[in-house]
């Protein structure tokens, strides 16, 4: 193959690939995947995603505390992530952010706890793996308060606010809502520039067209790819090669 992938966001730990871990790295390398990031969601999540990245050498890992389950953080899972991300192959605090659509947690509680782990990445310069999902204007203005690089993951609004964020430093996750009909992000790819795109399937969920309403694995990535060089008049190495160089730099793997 004369390209090479990064699936920037999927989560291996899922329950959903139990026995099949090493099947599925070995599908996503024969599909031109090279690298993969996988994010925790919890504590237990995040620990297991270190645990990964360690058995496979192309695997990488982040930790942090889902919005969903703000309400339960507390000094002690603090100290957890922190020691967590000690770890070598430990390369952003992830994923953390905002979620107004389900409200698992309650809205002030979300915002203390995403503002907590943000200064976790500034006070230790990690990258940061963000999860907004109504509600990106509050997510980008706590965002603001804090010296951080990183990714808005499973990036699905307008250009107006991608722009926003690349203006802020920050790079788009695409995944496989790109390839879905009358997506906010389909739309707009056109105009958001190569350099601030990173791809991803946050597997086990989001999967691409053709494959929608299956279990969706890294291997997929290259659908991502394929839209996105599609829509913007690419090629696919074009796009497959850049976005692999972006995800390099940002969490330096």
């Amino acid at each position: 193959m004369n390209f090479k992938i990064c699936d920037s966001h999927c989560h291996l730990q899922d329950r959903r690939f139990k026995n099949e871990i090493e099947k599925v790295i070995r599908n996503a390398k024969e599909s031109g995947v090279e690298k993969i990031l996988v994010p925790g969601w919890d504590l237990r999540s995040s620990k297991e995603a270190s645990g990964i990245s360690e058995k496979f050498d192309n695997v990488y890992a982040a930790c942090g505390l889902h919005p969903h389950d703000a309400k339960f953080y507390d000094n002690n899972i603090e100290n957890e992530i922190i020691k967590i991300s000690k770890n070598k192959k430990v390369v952003s605090i992830g994923e953390i952010g905002l979620d107004y659509y389900r409200d698992l947690s309650p809205r002030d509680i979300q915002k203390e706890v995403f503002r907590r782990q943000l200064k976790i990445a500034e006070e230790n310069d990690l990258p940061v793996i963000i999860h907004t999902r109504d509600s990106i204007k509050d997510t980008i203005e706590i965002v603001l308060d804090f010296k951080c690089r990183g990714v808005f993951h499973a990036f699905d609004y307008a250009k107006d606010f991608a722009m926003k964020i690349i203006e802020m430093g920050f790079y788009v996750g695409i995944g496989g809502v790109v390839t879905y009909p009358n997506s906010l992000i389909s739309a707009s790819i056109k105009e958001i520039p190569l350099d601030s795109i990173l791809v991803e399937t946050d597997a086990p969920y989001l999967t691409p067209q053709p494959y929608r309403g299956r279990r969706n694995e890294p291997a997929y990535t290259t659908y991502v790819v394929k839209k996105i060089a599609e829509i913007k008049s690419k090629t696919f190495t074009e796009v497959a090669e850049k976005t692999y160089k972006n995800t390099k730099e940002l969490f330096g793997i």
